[in-house]
């Protein structure tokens, strides 16, 4: 079985120290102003009437069902066989296609190279056997991070106990990988909003359905490196499909 990383956010924990914010930034040289990941602070009121605050820790979703994927015109963002969904810089024109299709505001284009920048959990550090960086530096252990395929692993143990709840809607749930505990509260400045389909998504869907990349269509869009890059990217997907 493939493996499945997903983070727990324990709002009960969390005391919006910014560690997780500074510790991205550096591990990213992210520019000023914009960020890959955030503390949302959230005022609502419990089923019991009750004014409650969380401090809910926000990133890239790392969705089972992208939009950010099935909008991307050049293969660049992909999702990985282990949930983790990434972007290609050398596959990205830094189009945008991607960025309003996301429900949780995730991504945005990095002023300084023109690329598209998300959270990746870290994904040169866990490939490596490291946790992501914001896990790593969260001193009260708000933040946890694992494979949700491994019985043994923490957070499957942690899931299995039925305390957690994902930001999805009634009408938005793409299959959100960050969990938050039971007793979080959300309102309608975090949880996701639905958009009608792009342009660039409504094209795909016709020109590549089922994400199967049509090298023929790319040809005159990018050299032989780029033609090779889609190839593999072709197969990955397809094999995460089966």
């Amino acid at each position: 079985m493939p493996k499945k990383y997903v983070m727990l956010v324990d709002s009960e924990r969390c005391v919006n120290c910014k560690a997780c914010e500074v510790s991205c930034r550096a591990e990213w040289n992210t520019p000023l102003g914009y960020s890959r990941n955030w503390v949302s602070e959230v005022m609502a009121i419990t089923d019991d009437g009750v004014p409650k605050l969380s401090l809910l820790s926000g990133r890239c979703m790392h969705c089972d069902d992208p939009p950010c994927v099935t909008s991307c015109p050049t293969g660049a963002s992909y999702k990985r066989d282990d949930g983790l969904v990434l972007v290609d810089r050398d596959l990205c024109t830094g189009c945008e296609f991607c960025i309003d299709p996301c429900p949780y505001n995730a991504r945005f284009r990095d002023p300084t190279d023109g690329m598209i920048s998300k959270c990746t959990f870290c994904q040169p550090r866990i490939d490596v056997g490291e946790e992501p960086a914001c896990v790593h530096v969260c001193f009260t252990r708000a933040l946890m991070f694992g494979d949700a395929n491994d019985p043994n692993s923490d957070v499957a143990r942690r899931l299995a106990d039925g305390t957690w709840q994902r930001l999805v809607t009634t009408e938005v749930d793409v299959g959100p990988n960050i969990y938050y505990s039971k007793g979080s509260v959300f309102d309608e400045t975090v949880l996701p909003k639905k958009k009608e389909p792009t342009v660039a998504a409504q094209t795909l869907a016709v020109v590549n359905p089922g994400l199967k990349i049509g090298l023929g269509g790319m040809l005159g869009l990018f050299g032989a490196a780029g033609v090779v890059k889609l190839i593999k990217r072709k197969d990955e997907v397809a094999s995460h499909e089966k």
